[in-house]
């Protein structure tokens, strides 16, 4: 019998992780939306995410990520359950749980979405070790700690499940050695470049085990925190590099992570 897909999805209260929520939601996919504080899921109370019938469920769970490894030293973690009741939509009911709490006879892990992210600010050369560390361990560390959480579930669930697992990292267009270098994004583009060879590596590791690794890298998406929070320069170099045409909406990502994800099955 086949079950119901969960994913799991980081960066999930705004801009492109809340588009992939959407879009997963959407075609029926239980979504644990990963926020970096309980407060981050109160807009959603207003403003719901789909759900598709009384099987259906999402949850938000708050994690500070950039607390790496602390946060993984953790059994449970606070948030907001978000389901159907006969008849009417309930309320979401707050709680505490473990990253991969639910049903296992009836939902598994399918897809493991890694879309939080932070920019930096400034140079380098004016960032402190403390900014840097944190940089790291919410761009890199934690995305690399999640895929071996996953990963480890994966390799139980692919027979159950109508497409073959998949992890998905949301990198970025200016980690690519073939795009001109942007002042100002020296360690967020270094950062996510780890980001992007990790998951090179890691389908080649995890293939055997039928689990899939795939990298995402958007280019300009203005709609989002990530580039209103740029430098002025870096911004301005970034939008004189992309024209129009290569500019996305994070609909447009999160398409992308669906046509990725429903592009083999199990």
């Amino acid at each position: 019998m086949k079950k119901i897909p969960v994913a799991i999805v980081t960066g999930a209260t705004r801009g492109i992780g809340r588009s992939i929520v959407d879009k997963l939601s959407s075609e029926g996919v239980c979504c644990i939306m990963v926020g970096s504080k309980l407060e981050s899921f109160q807009h959603m109370h207003n403003n719901p995410v789909q759900l598709k019938g009384q099987m259906h469920w999402n949850r938000g769970i708050a994690i500070d990520l950039s607390e790496w490894p602390k946060w993984t030293q953790q059994t449970t973690y606070p948030g907001w359950h978000f389901s159907e009741s006969p008849g009417r939509r309930s309320q979401p009911q707050p709680g505490s749980w473990a990253l991969l709490d639910f049903d296992y006879t009836l939902y598994d892990l399918a897809l493991m979405v890694n879309c939080a992210g932070v920019t930096q600010a400034s140079p380098s050369i004016l960032y402190g070790t403390d900014a840097m560390q944190r940089l790291m361990n919410i761009n890199f560390l934690s995305a690399a700690s999640l895929c071996n959480i996953a990963s480890k579930r994966m390799a139980r669930s692919r027979r159950y499940l109508e497409y073959a697992p998949h992890i998905i990292n949301i990198s970025s267009v200016v980690a690519s050695p073939t795009v001109t270098p942007v002042p100002g994004t020296s360690l967020y583009a270094g950062s996510k470049a780890a980001l992007s060879q990790y998951s090179r590596v890691l389908s080649a590791e995890l293939a055997r085990a039928g689990i899939r690794v795939s990298c995402v890298s958007p280019s300009l998406v203005a709609e989002t925190d990530m580039i209103r929070n740029l430098p002025a320069k870096a911004k301005s170099v970034l939008e004189s590099y992309f024209g129009a045409e290569h500019r996305q909406s994070p609909d447009d990502v999160a398409s992308q992570v669906w046509d990725l994800y429903t592009s083999a099955s199990s």
